[in-house]
């Protein structure tokens, strides 16, 4: 952080009586979570605290310190007045297939804990803790990290049981953090095997962050800002997407509201989530800045809303889903080809920006994903505008018919400007999407749309004959 700041920051604190608190509660329900958010100076340093209280006690929590020079760590310790607990975290096999396994250690053995997330458990007590990460902000919602900064957590053992110290690096230039969620019930069920294997999976080490300002992702290297550990912050949380729609645990439903209160204070006033990088091949291709739409990151963030409208009843989660769609229906309506067929249809882009540029390609996943989006959101809600979009939508895509498919049963990645398909598709993103438009179009019809049946039959033939390890997302 720059010495200029820092007084202007110091100042505000001045001006709000040296601490700035604000107890938030986040719905006129009672029962929902308590946030509360400080912000402190330490010296040279900028101390922020995040924490959320749960009805039943539960309690999140996220501290970060922002160093303007070099100063001793910041200390937290959490006292667990017990002689046994243990360390449950995520290791990798040696071999070359490189699996996750959970290791578990006895705190009795250790003094320092591995650095990563992991499950601490002992009696009464149960702490979900990230691991300390220590990073530079590059700007545009970019940072880069610097393993082997961070300090490991200390095991102290006491004669009233053992003490965790958590030390954050206070170094000049530098942002320290870390988080955690305690409870006096376990917080995972261990012992069922897809439980077990579905949070083995779920990565916030090596692809992924959980950052005070919420879900980062590791940047491509046609991203600017980027960085070998460069991590930037991305509209749509894949690991939320399994708390939500998995779910299974108090740390799930715990953490899944808490970050899409996150998810939350990203969204700009109008609606949409910018990705704030530049992409290169965007800026080459269109004449696309920095701080662009991305539909299917942006559709992805605003149907965890969705999602977390019907599992928590926050208010706040509803008018984010329907603000979005807002939002997409005026994108839509000025960014769109016009696909003739039996009813007219639209193919929206996929990209915009508030700088002029040239007009974008149609991914055909970007399509359906919005198509399903405002299904969905017909579902919940009955706006008859979602329902006549996407409705208009899906006949650009079914228009074109078997245009879509490629001679090897495949289909074409997008439709672009000039009226011509092209490029290589995921391998079975497009596949998903597919079926879940056609179980979306069957509930609201009660019959399967022919055309997609078609693309659904070719892509799947497609996957068997090439012998592509399928997953299906939900």
């Amino acid at each position: 952080m720059s010495r200029r700041i820092l007084p202007l920051l110091a100042l505000l604190a001045v001006l709000v009586t040296g601490l700035f608190t604000s107890d938030v509660p986040t719905n006129a329900n009672s029962k929902m979570p308590i946030q509360k958010d400080t912000l402190d100076i330490m010296g040279g340093s900028i101390l922020k605290k995040r924490e959320f209280r749960f009805e039943d006690g539960d309690t999140y929590w996220m501290n970060q310190v922002s160093a303007d020079y070099n100063d001793q760590p910041y200390v937290i310790t959490i006292p667990l007045r017990e002689e046994f607990a243990t360390f449950r975290y995520r290791e990798f096999s040696q071999g070359e297939d490189k699996k996750p396994y959970w290791n578990i250690v006895n705190l009795r053995d250790v003094t320092t804990l591995p650095v990563a997330p992991g499950f601490i458990e002992t009696s009464g007590k149960y702490i979900w803790i990230g691991e300390p990460i220590v990073y530079k902000e590059l700007g545009n919602g970019t940072v880069e990290t610097f393993p082997g900064m961070e300090l490991p957590i200390e095991v102290v053992q006491t004669s009233r049981g053992i003490n965790l110290e958590i030390r954050l690096p206070q170094r000049a230039g530098y942002v320290s953090e870390i988080w955690a969620m305690e409870s006096r019930e376990p917080l995972v069920r261990w012992g069922e095997y897809s439980l077990d294997q579905v949070w083995l999976s779920l990565d916030l080490t090596q692809n992924a962050k959980w950052l005070y300002n919420g879900y980062h992702y590791k940047s491509p290297t046609t991203y600017e800002p980027t960085a070998e550990n460069g991590y930037w912050r991305i509209p749509e949380n894949y690991i939320l997407r399994s708390f939500l729609f998995t779910g299974g645990s108090k740390a799930a439903s715990n953490m899944g509201y808490v970050m899409l209160k996150t998810s939350l204070e990203q969204q700009e006033e109008d609606g949409h989530w910018k990705t704030l990088p530049l992409s290169q091949w965007l800026r080459d291709d269109y004449g696309i800045p920095d701080g662009f739409y991305d539909t299917r990151f942006n559709t992805g963030a605003a149907n965890l809303m969705l999602k977390g409208c019907t599992l928590y009843e926050d208010g706040d989660f509803c008018e984010s889903a329907l603000q979005y769609a807002d939002y997409f229906q005026r994108h839509a309506k000025a960014n769109h080809y016009v696909i003739e067929g039996p009813r007219t249809g639209w193919l929206v882009e996929d990209y915009a920006s508030t700088t002029p540029h040239l007009r974008t390609h149609v991914s055909l996943n970007h399509q359906l994903a919005e198509v399903n989006y405002l299904y969905s959101l017909y579902q919940k809600f009955g706006r008859p505008q979602d329902k006549e979009l996407a409705d208009t939508m899906l006949a650009g895509a079914t228009n074109l018919g078997e245009k879509w498919i490629l001679e090897n049963g495949d289909l074409h990645y997008a439709y672009f400007p000039d009226g011509t398909f092209a490029r290589a598709d995921y391998p079975y993103l497009t596949y998903n999407d597919l079926l879940e438009t056609q179980r979306l179009y069957k509930a609201l019809y009660g019959w399967e749309e022919p055309t997609l049946a078609r693309l659904i039959e070719s892509k799947w033939g497609w996957i068997q004959r090439n012998n592509i390890p399928y997953v299906k997302v939900q």
